[in-house]
């Protein structure tokens, strides 16, 4: 028969002092708790000076606002105008226990719209008027336990002038950074500063991503950025500079100015972009052929042609403009694109800024790119009528075949060995040059 082991009792004096131990602890946790309860849930409340003068003259002009708070608590700061109204500096944020202190320049961030006969202003931050106002320093804990100090502070001195951008403007209102050289290639953004501030900006939002700036750099002018008096703005959409326009779509155009006060003012305007995208077009694998080349020479009689024919691509995302002369065009030696205008009474022949053309150059002539051409036949380009002038486009990922003829009524200057075509993107840059040199022979008849 099998006897079960009999479990060991625990002494009695080891049950005692575990008993006694647990006792002392849940004492102590009450202790504890009674005497975080008994810490003030707000404490050594001050607002230092009593007296400022908020306009950046850096004489008192702020106050030192400092408090400690005893547990975790929402804080609210505000000031009572003599009229009772209430101003919050800061309302309802939480706060653990510890000490504070913030410095306070009698400005308010309480937006709203005001218009002064300048287009409607909305004001982030300003300072409040001259005069006595009540402050109170106000913590609520999370039991509803609620606690405050007031006291009475006096503004005066202050710089409550508003850093209005007045009559601010944004022409046009839809516009196409292409640098097709049309009037809608960028868009002028203007206002007028009535005082000094310490900072503006102008950028670009989109709706889309409203965190994401695109900021408008200010052109050189004799008034300084954030100086008194009228400004303005170029904004093309940073093509001129090589970059690519934000895509197509609806933006909000800000502008934004800041005194030293902390006066703060924002404006709005809408802006539409469309046909945007910086243009890209090459010759087509860099190669043009010149009728009769052999071994990189072409032999041409006095009163002979030199001819050639090439394919330009459009390698970009947006259409690029053209203009005559039309491939085909026979130039004399002693002519350029201009004269051709002359003579056969085209303006359109002359230079413009942003159409591309195909050119021909040689070593030692005194101009760049005497004969030039559009980038290709008319039936190989879209014709669109702008402001009443027709205008031509190869479109994204199309071809345009130019071909013309040079005719040497006289001989080129002693020297000249070298010939080459080019891609002209007029008053912008070359974006193919040297392309298939040759050596040109001009001889006698």
């Amino acid at each position: 028969m099998t006897t079960e082991p009999t479990p060991q009792r625990r002494p009695a004096r080891v049950t005692l002092w575990l008993t006694a131990a647990l006792a002392l602890w849940a004492v102590l946790l009450t202790a504890s708790a009674c005497t975080f309860n008994l810490r003030p849930l707000l404490a050594d409340v001050s607002v230092e000076p009593a007296v400022i003068s908020p306009n950046a003259d850096g004489v008192t002009d702020a106050a030192m606002i400092r408090y400690r708070l005893g547990r975790s608590a929402e804080v609210s700061i505000y000031f009572e105008d003599e009229r009772g109204r209430r101003h919050y500096f800061r309302r309802s944020q939480l706060r653990s226990p510890g000490k504070y202190s913030v410095a306070w320049g009698g400005v308010i961030n309480e937006p709203h719209i005001v218009d002064n006969g300048y287009g409607p202003q909305q004001v982030l931050g300003q300072v409040l008027p001259d005069g006595a106002y009540r402050w109170t320093v106000e913590a609520v804990d999370k039991r509803g336990n609620r606690a405050a100090r007031s006291g009475t502070i006096v503004l005066q001195d202050g710089d409550t002038a508003l850093p209005e951008l007045r009559n601010f403007t944004v022409v046009p209102q839809e516009f196409r950074p292409n640098q097709d050289g049309l009037r809608d290639d960028w868009v002028s953004i203007s206002y007028y500063l009535p005082k000094d501030v310490d900072d503006v900006q102008v950028y670009l939002v989109d709706p889309a991503q409203p965190t994401v700036k695109y900021p408008i750099p200010e052109r050189e002018r004799v008034i300084r950025p954030g100086q008194a008096g009228y400004h303005e703005y170029r904004y093309e959409g940073g093509v001129d500079q090589g970059a690519v326009p934000p895509p197509n779509g609806l933006y909000y155009i800000f502008g934004e100015a800041r005194d030293l006060a902390g006066n703060h003012v924002v404006v709005s305007s809408t802006l539409t972009i469309v046909d945007g995208g910086k243009p890209r077009a090459d010759i087509l694998q860099g190669e043009i052929d010149w009728a009769g080349e052999m071994n990189r020479v072409v032999s041409v009689p006095l009163g002979g042609t030199l001819c050639f024919t090439a394919t330009v691509q459009n390698e970009g995302a947006v259409s690029i403009r053209t203009a005559g002369p039309w491939p085909g065009t026979t130039y004399q030696f002693t002519e350029n694109n201009n004269t051709l205008a002359l003579k056969y009474d085209d303006p359109s022949f002359r230079q413009q800024a942003g159409v591309f053309r195909f050119g021909v150059n040689y070593d030692t002539t005194g101009l760049d790119f005497p004969f030039r051409w559009a980038i290709g036949r008319k039936e190989d380009l879209e014709r669109r009528v702008i402001d009443g002038r027709e205008q031509w486009y190869l479109l994204p990922g199309q071809r345009g075949l130019t071909y013309g003829c040079i005719q040497f009524n006289e001989a080129p200057p002693i020297g000249t060995n070298f010939w080459w075509g080019g891609l002209i993107h007029e008053f912008v840059d070359v974006p193919n040059n040297y392309v298939d040199r040759i050596s040109v022979i001009v001889g006698e008849p």
